[in-house]
């Protein structure tokens, strides 16, 4: 019985989800920050984690430094790398979770912090969209087993259990940050390798340091906006525009140019984009911003160009880093 209502439960979400994708529409974003850098490798550590601290996907990180995938990184490694990221500004204090990217976005104050990955909800149990506000945080916290997935472990011939004490065994590790959608909250994780991928029954993991580091910088009452962008474009002050696409991992319906022509046109962009840049980038997926401005005469006439009515100014963190590009 329940396999039928968590049948009907899916096909209510995409399409809630769907619906608010499209509402997401005319979101024209103007921060774009990271870029390409030398980084050196301090400590031992695989590519597949250092690419999680990053904000990238660890097949992107390959590619650019043209490690395999499992390689383990050494101290003294120099490594050329590329954060180029469009800041998802929903909101300028609080925390912006981009279901897409498998990441959560820090802002306080009207000042981008920093961003961290996360894991999210696996197709069949997806991690809702909407605003939302931090309810609770607990340090050490027990995990009390919500129904649904006591049912589950039930019909998976699994140790059925209600509470799990403070310790290793507990999957929400050393940290709970609830928030207002039931039964959803960032934590810690035991499992620090499923960071990074979608396979939560809707909560979103963090690694163990990373969470470590937020939890005393997350206020109770402080809003969190979920949000399912796939496909993000800025127009920046100086006049330049950039892409950034990521794989559409719970499979809605989206059509990812006409996504881009339709902002495009409602910016009276469509003249001033390299078109064949922006096919690339769609193609691929790597979740790296990219300009996609038509040189060289966009520049001259960036003045000209109409500006978004809800432009925010934002602040840069000084844990960007001196050598942060900021747009």
């Amino acid at each position: 019985m329940r396999g039928w209502w968590s049948f009907l439960l899916l096909i209510v979400l995409s399409l809630s989800i769907s619906g608010q994708v499209a509402a997401q529409s005319e979101v024209l974003y103007h921060l774009v920050t990271g870029g390409e850098t030398t980084y050196l490798v301090e400590k031992t550590r695989s590519l597949e984690y250092l690419a999680r601290t990053l904000g990238l996907r660890p097949w992107v990180l390959s590619r650019q430094t043209k490690l395999k995938g499992n390689t383990v990184l050494k101290p003294g490694q120099v490594l050329k790398i590329d954060t180029s990221h469009i800041v998802p500004t929903e909101i300028s204090d609080g925390l912006v979770i981009n279901l897409p990217e498998l990441l959560v976005y820090q802002f306080y104050r009207g000042v981008y912090q920093r961003r961290y990955a996360v894991a999210i909800g696996k197709k069949d149990w997806p991690t809702p969209t909407g605003t939302y506000v931090i309810l609770n945080k607990r340090e050490n916290p027990t995990w009390n087993v919500p129904p649904s997935i006591q049912e589950e472990m039930e019909e998976m011939g699994m140790e059925v259990v209600e509470k799990v004490p403070p310790g290793p065994k507990n999957p929400l590790g050393k940290y709970w940050i609830g928030t207002s959608a039931e039964n959803v909250g960032l934590h810690a994780t035991n499992r620090p390798w499923s960071v990074g991928h979608s396979v939560s029954h809707g909560c979103m993991r963090m690694l163990p340091d990373e969470i470590a580091e937020l939890y005393p910088q997350v206020e109770v009452g402080s809003p969190i906006k979920i949000i399912y962008q796939p496909v993000k474009m800025a127009l920046t002050r100086q006049g330049h525009i950039y892409l950034e696409a990521h794989p559409n991992v719970y499979d809605y319906k989206i059509n990812y140019l006409e996504y881009v022509q339709k902002l495009a046109k409602s910016y009276q962009l469509e003249d001033r984009i390299d078109w064949p840049k922006v096919d690339t980038i769609l193609k691929i997926k790597e979740g790296v911003a990219r300009e996609i401005t038509k040189a060289p005469e966009a520049a001259r006439h960036a003045s000209e160009s109409p500006r978004p009515a809800n432009l925010r100014k934002l602040g840069l963190s000084p844990l960007q880093g001196q050598d942060t590009r900021i747009e």
